[in-house]
């Protein structure tokens, strides 16, 4: 069976708990986003599946060069939801409230 990945880049450490028993055998969950609070985890799916958590400082340069070619290789394209630029303010508020799926992006075209 095929390893599993999660990127975490929600900065919320509840949702980012949750994720790790959806993780394959040998799975990691590597985090790039971050709060305050710690991600809760129990230590025995842990190590009955082989699974790890890692942390990544991530954003420069180089990290975004080597992920747009990586996407570009294999086909990946982002998931996201889209709002015209004169709905700013609800966007907003919608990606603050946590009710936003996927990414917001905001369009200026027809």
């Amino acid at each position: 069976m095929p390893r599993s990945c999660l990127l975490a880049t929600a900065g919320s450490s509840a949702a980012m708990s949750t994720t790790v028993d959806g993780l394959r055998r040998n799975g990691e969950l590597v985090v790039i986003g971050a709060d305050a609070e710690p991600i809760q985890v129990a230590p025995r799916p842990l190590i009955a599946a082989s699974r790890t958590i890692h942390g990544h400082p991530s954003g420069t340069a180089r990290d975004v060069e080597e992920t747009m070619r990586l996407a570009a290789l294999t086909g990946v394209r982002p998931i996201v939801e889209t709002r015209p630029l004169d709905e700013v303010g609800s966007a907003f508020e919608r990606m603050l409230s946590g009710k936003a799926r996927y990414r917001m992006v905001r369009t200026t075209g027809r």
